[in-house]
């Protein structure tokens, strides 16, 4: 079991002049629940990056505890006010091209120079998936177990025709009558179930 937060009760916090509900401190900040932060003052980093601040080396003054019961995790998340945010430094040119770069660099390989959809692993030293595949480096339960490299094994209209069987088998599926369960046949209840008194 994990531990319970503390028992809500009445503190001063910065962001209001009053005192608000909290459920005790972490680390000496004020500690608030999902949905018991007010939204128009207080926020996350990441609500803070959509709405396009940034807490500009302001300290937080509160934070969020959110429980995840099916991992039984608690996290705990920092809360800025908003109103002593700042906004985002605008990207210049250069800054964006830099990261373009840099994103670019993850998505090639490092030995056959192939471009890749999406960022190679790290884990393999930013290798394709076939020279992965051609060093060793599949693992067992990869879904790369079934490269080969090579030519097809399956021309375009072999393929195709492979598709259209499969939907024509899911049409068949769901076109397919429906049986019909047999209904159990309707036993009169004895006298004592149905509410009436029997004599002694």
């Amino acid at each position: 079991m994990g531990r319970r937060l503390g028992s809500l009760r009445l503190a001063s916090v910065p962001w209001s002049q009053d005192q608000e509900f909290v459920y005790g401190e972490h680390e000496g900040l004020p500690l608030l629940k999902r949905n018991c932060a007010p939204r128009d003052l207080l926020a996350t980093a990441r609500q803070l990056r959509a709405r396009g601040l940034r807490p500009g080396g302001k300290d937080p003054v509160a934070v969020l505890v959110t429980k995840h019961p099916a991992s039984g995790k608690t996290n705990f998340s920092s809360l800025w006010q908003i109103s002593e945010c700042v906004p985002v430094r605008p990207q210049t040119p250069a800054k964006r091209a830099s990261i373009a770069r840099a994103t670019a660099s993850r998505r090639v390989c490092r030995d056959c120079g192939e471009r890749a959809w999406k960022d190679l692993p790290y884990r393999f030293g930013r290798r394709c998936e076939a020279c992965r595949y051609d060093l060793g480096l599949v693992d067992v339960d990869d879904e790369l177990h079934e490269l080969l490299v090579g030519e097809p094994t399956l021309s375009a209209a072999e393929h195709a025709a492979l598709d259209q069987a499969l939907v024509d088998e899911r049409e068949a599926a769901a076109l397919a009558p429906v049986i019909p369960l047999p209904r159990r046949a309707e036993v009169p209840a004895p006298a004592r179930f149905r509410g009436a008194v029997m004599a002694s």
